[in-house]
Formats: structure tokens, sequence, C-alpha cells
């Protein structure tokens, strides 16, 4: 085994994350190599100094309190859930209330509005020569002129009036 190995053998043997097999080959190599023993004499040392001996014991009623801190934590988890989702709720119920809000002002029905007369002729399949037949078939042309004269009179719509 080479120095390599052996020390990241060590650092696994310090963690005890080392199986017996490549222990019992570490310690054979320790055996031999003197710069491998003073390492691992230094991480030994490094080990004694970060790891306390005695463990301190806890102050007096620390179980007490932190028990009691616990069952405080629990009771307020749940309302702090709550305002979460309270949150949520407002800001969803917002989004819904303005969608809904343009979904009626785009999509609103619109107020029925009067045909305009080619509208109604092409729509309501009414014939267009119905008045002007009637005209038309006059034979005197005095006649045919003097009806359409009479007829531009009685309609409200200026841009039809006769003008001479």
């Amino acid at each position: 085994m080479d120095c390599n190995k052996a020390e990241r053998f060590l650092l696994r043997s310090l963690d005890g994350r080392l199986d017996h097999e490549n222990r019992a080959m570490l310690q054979a190599h320790l055996e031999k190599c003197p710069s491998c023993q003073e390492k691992d004499r230094e991480y030994q040392m490094i080990l004694r100094l970060i790891r306390p001996q005695t463990v301190p014991e806890p102050l007096p009623y620390f179980q007490e309190r932190l028990l009691a801190k616990l069952k405080e934590q629990d009771k307020t988890a749940p309302a702090l859930i709550w305002v979460k989702w309270a949150h949520r709720a407002v800001a969803f119920s917002l989004a819904v209330f303005f969608l809904f809000g343009a979904g009626i002002l785009f999509f609103r029905p619109q107020e029925p509005r009067e045909l305009s007369q080619t509208e109604r002729f092409l729509l309501q399949d009414e014939n267009p020569l119905g008045e002007a037949a009637s005209i038309l078939d006059q034979k005197k042309a005095e006649d045919r002129n003097m009806m359409l004269i009479f007829a531009s009179v009685g309609d409200k719509d200026v841009s039809r009036r006769y003008k001479p």
C-alpha cells in the first residue's frame, strides 16, 4: 500500500468508515512507515482537541422549557399556514374578479340595432326593386318621372332626392 492510499484510509478510520479488511491493511502499513505513523499521531491529536472529552450536562429545567416551546410552536404553526393560504386566496379572488369583469366588458350582449335598407334586403330576402318596379312599369316617361320625383320628396334621406 502506498502512503496516499494509507492517508485516505487514515481519514476514513477516524470517522469510523473503514471496514475490518482495510483497517488491517492500514495497521500493517503504519507499522512499516514512520511518516504515516506521524500523520496518524497528528490526526489523533487534532481529534482530541476538537472532540470534547466530557459531554456537558444540560441546564436545569432544559427539557421542560424545550417541551413548552415545542408545544407553543405547534400551536402557532397552523395559524401561519392559514395566513399563507389566506394571502393566496385573496390574490386568487382578485384575479378571478378582474377576469370576470373583463369578460363582462368585452363579451357583453350588444343592443340590437336597426338594420339599414341594404341589410334588410340581404338578410330578410326582400325584393329591392319592389317599389321601383311599379314606377318603372309606367308606359309614359312623364308619369315615371313624376312618380320618381314624388317618391324622393317623401323619403327622409336627402341623398335620393331629385336634383334638376
